[in-house]
């Protein structure tokens, strides 16, 4: 990536890309040069390791300054009822936390038609699958106010 690329102007959702784009780069990079670090004496490389170490330092490079410039943005970006950007990203990543949880809960709870009528679940499942959609719903509505804001917001310098 050029240093144009990465201090251009875009929006945060652009520059999520270009994130994604580098950490891909950088593990391509890094599967391209552990072939040629070690050859036969009588072998030449089909790539200059030095090159390609020097095209993974470039990469790390833009990756910490994408990530400088949207850490920086999603911590000055307001969110509606949520305060900054950071903190709506770390409650929606809490709800699908509890989300996954429930769901693995209610599937563990089920009480199996083995015949043994002994066994009952110790846990209101009717109030556990009510929460279950209460937090979903929450996810996917903060979710979506978050993507909006994505591509909505210029990326901080």
């Amino acid at each position: 990536m050029s240093e144009q690329i990465i201090k251009k102007k875009m929006k945060l959702a652009e520059g999520l890309l270009l994130r994604a784009d580098l950490m891909k780069k950088i593990e391509h990079l890094q599967n391209r040069i552990r072939p040629v670090l070690i050859v036969s004496d009588d072998k030449k490389p089909q790539e200059d390791p030095n090159k390609i170490l020097a095209q993974l330092r470039k990469a790390i490079q833009d990756l910490e300054s994408i990530i400088i410039r949207i850490n920086k943005t999603n911590n000055e970006t307001h969110v509606e009822g949520e305060g900054s950007l950071m903190e709506a990203l770390a409650k929606r990543d809490s709800l699908k936390m509890l989300s996954e949880k429930l769901r693995n809960i209610r599937y563990a709870a089920q009480v199996n038609n083995s015949g043994d009528t002994n066994l009952k679940t110790t846990i209101d499942i009717k109030n556990l699958q009510a929460e279950m959609d209460q937090t979903g719903r929450a996810f996917r509505e903060l979710d979506s106010k978050i993507q909006e804001i994505n591509w909505l917001t210029e990326l901080k310098d």
